[in-house]
């Protein structure tokens, strides 16, 4: 969250996606197995929903925080003026999970190591909306 807060106007937007993926990577690679939990158990699941709805956060926080982000991108021309950057927070957030998922089902060795992820990652997507 710190790192979609900052304003990074002298480093690329790349870079900054870059950033974002390396970060949400090793966080969902945490969270996963949590998360995991949470849903095997109907029960447990509605009591953590209902705790953090009460305390104004949940797991679409992050995607909001990027989307707002890539908004502040498009305004200052950074970005293609038909981007979409709700899909494209999206895109990214959702391949870092998706990461995250194959590296716990499947093993590491399905998964490039996040060094090579993230920047391959934000590579992929901003050469769809620069």
């Amino acid at each position: 969250m710190t790192e979609l807060d900052r304003d990074h106007a002298e480093r690329s937007v790349e870079e900054g996606l870059a950033a974002i993926a390396r970060h949400a990577s090793l966080f969902y690679a945490d969270a996963v197995p949590m998360a995991a939990s949470l849903f095997a158990e109907p029960a447990l699941l509605t009591r953590h929903r209902e705790g953090v709805q009460e305390i104004g956060t949940g797991p679409h926080v992050v995607r909001d925080a990027l989307t707002g982000r890539l908004r502040r991108e498009l305004e200052r021309g950074r970005l293609r003026p038909d981007a979409d950057p709700e899909a494209a927070a999206a895109l990214l957030l959702g391949a870092c999970f998706q990461r995250a998922f194959f590296l716990h089902f499947s093993g590491p060795e399905v998964v490039q190591p996040v060094e090579e992820f993230a920047p391959a990652v934000a590579r992929t997507l901003w050469a769809a909306i620069r």
